[in-house]
């Protein structure tokens, strides 16, 4: 029932659908390489995402996906930026690009939460493609939601098996692969998150990650994946 009611908030409302552009698609190549068929997945603007807010405890600042945000205290309450649903991210107006991994500035940075936040969500893509190996379905990834207070939690220094993860850290290990390794390649826990990533996806070495990148936190950048 709670799938039905996300589907029509999605669907009624929705607009704006486009495939990835070539920056996206070169953006996600060195992470899930041929095991994501990119030309299948499209994003579409839906307003009706931003109906299902977030809450979880504050984070231990102990990832790369926590340090190069400003600290949080307390219980946080955030709105949802994107849901995925088989080959199609949906994302809320205020979290909507239409390029998230294009370079901006004279630098030509890129917006590293933002290419973040979309290797997260197309790794959920991944996962439905690759169903046979991950299990994956829309309904598991929301019974995370339900069941867990914060789903995306996970432990920095793990060794556990990729798969033994849940569907929303599995997603969140490959977000955390291009921030160590876009800040800090020579990191140890940045080769430990490549080997782990290998189990189920050809991931790149760190080099090929190296270009400028904005964050929006810089007090902790230093030795960051370490």
């Amino acid at each position: 029932m709670r799938l039905a009611l996300v589907l029509l908030a999605l669907t009624s409302v929705a607009a704006c659908t486009r495939p990835l552009t070539p920056a996206e698609m070169a953006l996600v190549a060195p992470l899930h390489g041929p095991t994501l068929d990119t030309a299948a997945a499209r994003i579409t603007r839906a307003p009706g995402v931003g109906l299902f807010p977030i809450t979880f405890d504050a984070r231990p600042r102990t990832t790369c996906r926590e340090r190069i945000v400003p600290p949080m205290t307390g219980r946080i309450t955030a709105p949802t930026a994107g849901i995925v649903l088989f080959n199609r991210l949906f994302v809320s107006t205020p979290a909507h690009l239409p390029d998230y991994a294009a370079p901006f500035g004279p630098d030509q940075r890129l917006d590293l939460p933002a290419a973040m936040f979309l290797v997260h969500e197309l790794t959920h893509v991944w996962q439905w493609q690759n169903r046979d190996l991950t299990g994956y379905h829309p309904a598991r990834a929301f019974g995370e939601q339900v069941a867990m207070d914060d789903p995306y939690l996970f432990d920095a220094n793990t060794s556990a098996p990729f798969l033994s993860h849940g569907y929303e850290v599995q997603a969140s290990l490959v977000e955390e692969y291009l921030c160590c390794a876009s800040l800090d390649p020579n990191g140890a826990r940045t080769d430990r998150l490549k080997q782990l990533l290998r189990e189920v996806m050809p991931v790149a070495e760190p080099e090929a990650f190296a270009r400028p990148v904005w964050v929006p936190h810089e007090d902790d950048l230093p030795n960051i994946c370490n």
